[in-house]
């Protein structure tokens, strides 16, 4: 949708901008933003699978990719692995799982990293290291193409990570949210 800008803000501890967004804003405020300024956006003239992989509010910049994907019609399958604390840090889980009802070619896994196995909420969640999650079930990356946006210890160990096991430089695009 054109019309609207979407944010996904996490509140920082500490942080100048999300403090003022959290406690201070108010409706009507106005805000200079500048950007995209990146090179993250989808490769259409590719013919591979994808795996997208995102931590936290990394689900942002994915779902824009996820979204537009879906709005042309792309028939290439795709595997979206969102890395999280909690049950609750999924907080666009039920519009994840429309995708994956709607969709056939588009399957999700949501990866908690401070959950217990027993906790009655998580059920449908694998455990651990989202990066390692998709590891587990795509041991050969060699014939897909890799989108990751979240912090940087993420994208880093997808870096260091994901070529051993197939991945071509040129086959990973990412969004590193250093701040």
């Amino acid at each position: 949708d054109d019309e609207f800008l979407e944010l996904h803000i996490r509140n920082i501890t500490g942080g100048t901008f999300t403090h003022h967004v959290f406690n201070e804003m108010k409706e009507r405020d106005i805000l200079r933003i500048k950007g995209p300024l990146g090179t993250f956006f989808l490769r259409e003239d590719s013919d591979k699978p994808v795996i997208f992989v995102a931590s936290g509010t990394g689900f942002a910049p994915i779902k824009g990719i996820i979204e537009h994907a879906l709005q042309i019609g792309i028939q290439r399958p795709m595997h979206f692995y969102w890395g999280a604390r909690t049950p609750v840090d999924l907080y666009e889980e039920p519009l994840v799982r429309r995708w994956t009802a709607d969709y056939p070619r588009f399957h999700f896994a949501g990866v908690l990293s401070e959950t217990p196995p027993d906790a009655p909420d998580a059920a449908d969640h694998a455990r651990g290291w989202v990066h390692e999650a998709v590891l587990a079930q795509h041991p050969d990356l060699s014939g897909y193409e890799v989108y990751a946006a979240g912090p940087p210890a993420m994208i880093e160990a997808i870096r260091a990570q994901f070529p051993a096991h197939g991945l071509a430089a040129d086959r990973l695009h990412f969004d590193s949210f250093d701040y």
